[in-house]
């Protein structure tokens, strides 16, 4: 994989972001999304679009804007950016304690969360130079295979309690 540059779109799916693109990608794809956001907490359109815009440097992107994208859309690309910028951090969403879900699929997912990370490590590790989109892919997949774990922890938890009440 050595060398390789990835396009915008490529790099959004398959390496973390910085905060900016992150917040960027959210908040424009799929297309609407930002005129959402806007209508929904009362923000002017054209300056929401030059605050998210990276390449745009007459405004910034503030505090109040990155919260309201991250919560109108629930992207796990800027929470990935925060947590990578953090540099040991991870983060997961906490699992519905209504909802059965199947112990057995989660654990197989966890393998094969560790087969993406592995194979994306032997790739980037094929040449032993180690290029800045084969990083931000490693982030990636370490990022979704700590999520993975600790999903099944806090399940595994839920269930503990479901089942020994005391």
């Amino acid at each position: 994989m050595s060398k390789k540059k990835y396009t915008a779109a490529e790099r959004a799916e398959h390496c973390v972001l910085d905060l900016e693109a992150a917040v960027y990608q959210a908040a424009m794809k799929p297309r609407g999304t930002l005129g959402s956001i806007c209508e929904t907490f009362g923000l002017t359109y054209n300056t929401a679009v030059l605050q998210v815009n990276p390449k745009r440097t007459c405004h910034t992107l503030s505090p109040m804007l990155i919260e309201q994208v991250l919560s109108a859309t629930q992207s796990p690309l800027i929470m990935d950016a925060i947590c990578c910028a953090h540099g040991n951090a991870a983060w997961f969403l906490l699992p519905d304690a209504d909802n059965q879900s199947d112990e057995i699929f989660d654990i197989a997912m966890l393998g094969q969360k560790f087969a993406d990370l592995n194979s994306t490590s032997l790739d980037a590790y094929a040449d032993k130079i180690i290029e800045p989109d084969e990083f931000a892919s490693i982030q990636k997949d370490a990022q979704a295979l700590q999520r993975h774990i600790q999903t099944i922890v806090e399940n595994a938890r839920i269930n503990m309690e479901r089942n020994n009440d005391k």
